[in-house]
């Protein structure tokens, strides 16, 4: 990842006292360091009691950080080892290390000399902006991919400096390219959807930096597709109807057996009769043997004779 810093130098000119800084622009990559430039002329020699300031300042004007020299030695001890060149040649630069975004912003430099007082001030002013190349895209899917619906394709950057563009390119299930109504920004959308919408979409993340890029596939189905599930949920429901019905008719059938049951054994009960009953049965089987038994007959001497 690279990155850019965009300084601003405040310039303090007075009498023989010049301040300058080389460069309006800075780009570094993050990570890396970064050395903001700044000099001054004087026909005087910087000594003890002299001022060099270097200020990071922020949008509503007020300083995260000073560094305010008051000795000439006492510079290069501060700022070690972020110092490059010298106070004794008018090199008063410094060097960041290991950019972040956090170092992204506007810094200034000025000089005080005691035998060469400014008379007016002119301050000068270069933005020092951190670029960030831009992280691997999201990309996502936002609707259902079936014949005659309309869906969104979006990808999305986290983090970039500047804000990265997006661009859009397509190919078939062949794999061969074809054209996009639209190709660019963070979202592209795709109306109507058939079959030939199916394929691979590939979207690129890209700002001063570098580039990222993200792909995803696109299978569009009939709604027909869909005729199973439904015909799955139904018979679900009419296989649990017949399992109920099922269960309901054996049971029914069980208190009908039951009932049955019980049935048989009244019957069974009222069949029963008590000793009294049995007697006057076994009496009325016995009268009719009775009667139907012939008359005794008494033997005569003649059929002894006989016999």
């Amino acid at each position: 990842e690279e990155g850019t810093f965009i300084l601003f130098l405040v310039l303090v000119s007075a009498h023989a006292l010049t301040v300058e800084a080389p460069a309006r622009e800075i780009k570094v990559a993050r990570g890396k360091n970064a050395t903001l430039r700044c000099n001054f002329k004087s026909n005087s020699v910087p000594d003890r009691g002299d001022l060099v300031v270097w200020k990071k300042i922020n949008r509503d004007g007020s300083y995260e950080w000073e560094w305010m020299l008051t000795e000439k030695d006492f510079f290069q001890i501060f700022f070690n080892p972020r110092t490059v060149g010298s106070v004794e040649t008018g090199d008063i630069s410094i060097t960041i290390g290991a950019v972040t975004m956090e170092d992204n912003g506007t810094y200034a430099c000025s000089v005080r000399l005691r035998d060469d007082p400014p008379r007016e001030q002119n301050p000068k002013s270069v933005l020092q902006l951190l670029l960030v190349a831009p992280s691997k895209p999201e990309c996502k899917i936002l609707g259902t991919a079936q014949y005659g619906e309309t869906i969104n394709l979006t990808c999305v950057s986290h983090e970039g400096s500047p804000t990265p563009t997006y661009t859009w390119k397509s190919f078939n299930v062949q794999n061969e390219p074809r054209v996009l109504p639209h190709t660019q920004g963070q979202q592209i959308t795709l109306k109507n959807i058939s079959a030939d919408t199916s394929g691979f979409y590939i979207c690129t993340s890209t700002n001063v930096v570098g580039t990222e890029f993200c792909n995803m596939t696109v299978s569009v189905v009939p709604p027909s597709m869909n005729i199973a599930l439904y015909a799955g949920i139904i018979g679900g429901v009419v296989a649990a109807i017949v399992v109920i019905g099922i269960i309901a008719y054996c049971c029914c059938c069980r208190e009908s057996k039951e009932e049955d049951y019980e049935m048989t054994l009244l019957a069974g009960f009222d069949n029963i009769s008590t000793p009294e009953q049995h007697s006057r049965e076994q009496e009325d089987r016995n009268e009719p043997s009775v009667r139907r038994m012939p008359p005794r007959q008494e033997s005569t001497g003649e059929d002894v004779e006989n016999a």
